[in-house]
């Protein structure tokens, strides 16, 4: 009980103390109305004051007390010889205080965590009209125990701002639920949205390619397995796709570009811009270019992946260019009937920013 509410029944108590007991009814007698005695000056005075000092005290208790009194429709009749007198008795009626006291909020410890996401982008002179893939680094504030493959996911299915001329075929509803890590495998667990795939075949391929680059990048994982509520997907996006065995990065090659970036193109003091991926290019020759913020072509490069002209390789180049970081790195591949670029892969350089790309939308 509060201290309000004792206050409340010790004043209470008080008034009801202070009420005389009403004396018993009389018997029911027969007089004349000649015979009836006057009405005593001394009683008709004594309860003329008790119906003041009854109602007086009513205001007291509000204002000392703060409390709601509730006068109900109780009366006591007090019969006196000669007379009667009906006098209103109040009821005292008391509310407990509402409980100001909120629950104090749960505090989860956050880390800075580095991620990096795969987006798309849609090359020039592009021979298929498939899209390529190119990685993006960055930081962000995470629960403590999450880790950078889940953080990678959850910044991917998330709200980001995209850098320009890049895209996510990853739907808004698509959410990551949580992932598993084994040896070379990762089990991702999806929300049921996922099954609906990207919107379309080529969506829905472009899409499942994101999330398997961007599951792979960190450590030696080999192989993607994606669940919904902990079960393999068996009819995945458009056309029922079965995904419920694990995955590799290689598993959809034939629906991206011919040219994939797949390191974050981003550097800084003075080693050399490492730029490398995979290519399925013509005599597996790779071109490099870097481009200044004019347009101009202030550097060329090229060399051979491990394998090319109808099977992927693997390629790499070290740029050694004084950067400032508002350059655009392009790799391509020759036609070989009028010697055009080709699969155009244009990439902004980010250069001497420890914290990468601010994908964080909001």
């Amino acid at each position: 009980m509060s201290r309000f509410d004792e206050k409340m029944r010790k004043l209470a108590n008080r008034l009801v103390a202070m009420s005389p007991e009403p004396p018993p009814f009389p018997e029911e007698v027969t007089v004349t109305r000649g015979d009836r005695p006057k009405p005593s000056p001394m009683m008709v005075f004594a309860g003329a004051a008790l119906v003041v000092l009854i109602l007086a005290a009513i205001p007291i208790l509000l204002s000392r007390g703060g409390g709601t009194v509730d006068p109900l429709a109780t009366t006591t009749t007090t019969t006196l010889p000669g007379t009667e007198t009906t006098v209103a008795r109040a009821t005292i009626t008391t509310q407990a205080s509402p409980s100001t006291t909120e629950p104090t909020p749960t505090t989860i410890p956050t880390e800075m965590r580095g991620a990096v996401v795969y987006l798309t982008q849609s090359p020039e002179n592009s021979l298929t009209g498939n899209p390529t893939l190119v990685p993006f680094r960055t930081q962000y504030q995470v629960p403590a125990a999450t880790t950078e493959v889940l953080a990678s996911l959850q910044l991917l299915t998330g709200d980001m701002n995209l850098p320009a001329g890049f895209s996510n075929s990853v739907p808004e509803p698509v959410e990551v639920v949580g992932v598993s890590l084994g040896e070379h495998q990762i089990t991702v667990d999806m929300n049921q949205a996922f099954v609906e795939g990207g919107g379309g075949l080529l969506a829905d391929f472009t899409m499942l390619n994101q999330l398997i680059y961007t599951a792979s990048h960190f450590g030696e994982i080999e192989l993607v397995q994606f669940t919904v509520n902990g079960e393999p997907v068996g009819q995945f996006g458009s056309e029922g796709l079965d995904i419920s065995e694990p995955v590799g990065p290689d598993a959809f090659l034939d629906q991206v570009n011919s040219v994939l970036v797949t390191t974050p193109v981003d550097g800084g003091g003075d080693s050399p811009l490492t730029v490398s991926g995979l290519a399925n290019v013509f005599e597996a020759t790779v071109s490099l270019e870097v481009v200044d913020t004019a347009g101009a072509v202030v550097h060329e490069d090229f060399t051979t992946a491990t394998c090319g002209t109808g099977c992927w390789g693997f390629y790499s180049f070290e740029v050694d260019y004084p950067f400032i970081g508002e350059e655009t790195i392009r790799v391509f591949w020759h036609s070989p009937e009028n010697g055009s670029p080709t699969d155009v892969v244009s990439v902004p350089v980010l250069w001497n920013d420890e914290d990468g790309w601010d994908l964080l939308g909001g």
